[in-house]
């Protein structure tokens, strides 16, 4: 108890003997120890310091300026806010309400679906077209000759062009997905921005 009179004794004493000068500056040196002065010395101002009146009353705090690290998720940060807004933009541009979302993303999957259609009907043409190629392959089987090698070749082609069909299904139901998902995300985006729904808690 009588340590911690004593140190508030002195700093008001400090205090008092500085006070003629007017405000004072409180900051903290390499040693860790507070400091009362006139002026802030270069090296420790980055720490941020107190200004007092000359009744050792606190009128203003500096704070520490920031980290490199925190400048740094400073910098991301608003340069992820930037994005987002340009984003907010652009959707508030193309689409006024829900409704106009719903619509673009109907005719965007329509034409993926027919995409898929198309390919389907090419596989089921390059069925038959290998079907009929069998036939021959058979018929000259029976008759004891060799296959033809065009025959052969076209076969070869007829099944390449299948999985070439069945890749462009497969990658097509990818990207229905993903336009799926998109719009999932920019509808609830729009829904927010247009004040249709309440923000997530």
């Amino acid at each position: 108890m009588n340590r911690i009179l004593s140190c508030a004794a002195l700093t008001l004493m400090m205090v008092s003997s500085l006070s003629v000068a007017g405000d004072l500056y409180r900051y903290v040196d390499d040693h860790g120890v507070v400091v009362l002065g006139r002026q802030v010395p270069p090296q420790f101002v980055a720490r941020g310091y107190e200004v007092l009146d000359s009744n050792g009353r606190v009128k203003q705090v500096v704070p520490a300026a920031p980290s490199a690290e925190e400048r740094e998720a400073r910098r991301l940060a608003l340069e992820a806010q930037k994005k987002q807004d340009a984003e907010d933009a652009t959707l508030l541009r193309l689409y006024s309400s829900l409704a106009d979302l719903d619509r673009a993303q109907a005719r965007q999957l329509q034409q993926l679906d027919n995409q898929i259609a198309v390919a389907r009907a090419n596989i089921a043409e390059l069925q038959t077209e290998r079907e009929e190629l069998r036939a021959q392959a058979a018929d000259q089987e029976r008759a004891g000759r060799k296959v033809d090698k065009a025959i052969l070749d076209q076969l070869q082609a007829v099944d390449s062009e299948t999985r070439l069909q069945q890749q462009r299904i497969e990658r097509t139901e990818g990207e229905i997905a993903a336009v799926k998902a998109d719009y999932a995300a920019q509808r609830s985006r729009l829904s927010l921005l247009l004040g249709d729904e309440p923000p997530p808690q």
